[in-house]
């Protein structure tokens, strides 16, 4: 996927569902096993941490490290 700021290739990866606070985190890649901690090649996203455990979710999601944005898609 292309960014539509600069037009750079993005990443690929995922915003996990769980107990971390809110990251993006390259594909192939698993968030911290520890509650409260961001995985080591995770990316936080601004915004609060909201205490509620849902595992097994994820939001598919592509980052651009020249922007600093990361763009998910929505359900139809």
């Amino acid at each position: 996927m292309k960014c539509p700021y600069c037009q750079k290739e993005m990443r690929s990866g995922y915003i996990p569902n769980g107990g971390q606070p809110v990251q993006w985190i390259p594909d192939g890649e698993r968030p911290s096993m520890l509650a409260f901690s961001t995985a080591e090649k995770g990316i936080p996203l601004l915004g609060g941490f909201k205490p509620l455990k849902a595992n097994g979710y994820m939001a598919q999601a592509h980052y651009c490290a020249d922007c600093k944005i990361v763009i998910a898609a929505t359900q139809p």
